[in-house]
């Protein structure tokens, strides 16, 4: 089943995106740095982590799981700096970490800092870009999320793991980093709530049921069932390395007796940032970083593909080519559009975002 795209406009996606983040009385200023970073996601062919969170936002709000009108605090700074985001929207939060993190590093070769107190992060990828154009190396590790139950281990039929995020950027001569981001668990939580809301199947058999069998039904997951790792057991091992890292050695939940929802009680992001020159020339790092994209894109295409790909290459393209406008599912799309007019915007923003 093919679903009916709806086509958004850039500018005027990023403008309702914050007519509806100010109605629930967020910052002007935090608002606007959101929607760039949901508008955004969107553009680089993430949809999962755009404008169709909106909805899920919004009953955040409702349940009392986020304070639109938090700002971020540092609870400690220097080595090893401690930023809550107060229960609010957490891109903000996420970004202010990351220049923690990459100042240090600038200073002291390496750098850490760690998140705490925070909802959902955004595209995670969009810090390793951040940290890039520092001249950073990054590393991102997200634990803790979804109150460990969303993600069975290997060999499992119970969730027992978030879904473990990873990401790392590497900055390079051309200024258009290496981005790897992805979750441990075989399709991230936000894909499977877009297939929900579109009423469409699973690309893959990424869930199990409540007997512990594969299933692409999006549904199961609210049903008692569970995601799954991907690579079998080496994602599983992977994704036990990312809950070490992000919650039990920031150890975040000391911070979230005060959250209501366990989804987010224990949540910690962990930003590691290594100055690129940190043990040889800067240009000579950039340097042999492009160089090693230039060999990926040299190897010969198997049957099926057309070029091989470096890390980054697909968000790039997507960028260029969605410059001015992205589309949305139908499903997707109406949701926001409920969600939007529940919180009092008018229909002539949703009009102005649509692309005849």
């Amino acid at each position: 089943m093919v679903s009916e795209l709806i086509r958004l406009d850039v500018e005027h996606a990023r403008h309702l995106a914050v007519h509806v983040l100010s109605a629930l009385g967020t910052p002007r200023e935090h608002a606007q740095e959101v929607a760039a970073h949901l508008v955004e996601a969107d553009c680089v062919g993430h949809g999962s982590h755009g404008i169709s969170r909106l909805p899920s936002y919004i009953d955040y709000v409702d349940n009392g799981i986020l304070d639109p009108a938090a700002r971020p605090t540092t609870l400690t700074e220097g080595r090893c700096a401690v930023v809550s985001a107060n229960w609010g929207f957490s891109h903000v939060a996420a970004r202010i970490t990351t220049e923690l993190a990459c100042e240090q590093a600038l200073s002291e070769r390496i750098g850490m800092a760690g998140l705490v107190q925070s909802t959902h992060l955004g595209r995670l990828g969009a810090y390793m870009e951040q940290a890039c154009r520092a001249d950073c190396v990054a590393l991102a590790f997200v634990g803790g999320m979804g109150g460990q139950r969303l993600v069975a281990p290997f060999g499992g039929r119970a969730g027992l793991l978030g879904s473990n995020p990873i990401a790392a950027g590497f900055p390079t001569a051309s200024g258009v980093p290496l981005v790897v981001d992805f979750s441990t668990a075989a399709a991230p939580i936000g894909k499977i709530m877009v297939a929900a809301m579109a009423g469409e199947r699973m690309p893959s058999q990424s869930l199990v049921d409540q007997h512990g069998q594969p299933t692409d039904d999006p549904n199961t997951l609210a049903a008692g069932g569970a995601m799954r790792t991907f690579g079998e057991h080496k994602g599983f091992g992977l994704a036990v390395v990312v809950e070490l890292l992000g919650r039990v050695l920031l150890g975040p939940g000391a911070f979230g007796h005060d959250q209501k929802s366990e989804i987010f009680r224990a949540q910690g992001l962990l930003l590691v940032a290594i100055a690129a020159d940190a043990f040889r020339d800067l240009a000579d790092v950039l340097g042999d970083a492009e160089q090693l994209r230039d060999l990926i894109h040299a190897v010969p295409p198997a049957a099926g593909f057309d070029q091989v790909l470096a890390p980054g290459d697909p968000e790039t393209a997507n960028r260029h080519r969605h410059a001015e406008g992205f589309s949305v599912k139908l499903g997707a799309w109406q949701a926001i559009s409920d969600a939007a007019r529940k919180v009092g915007v008018g229909q002539q923003a949703l009009d102005a975002a649509v692309i005849p």
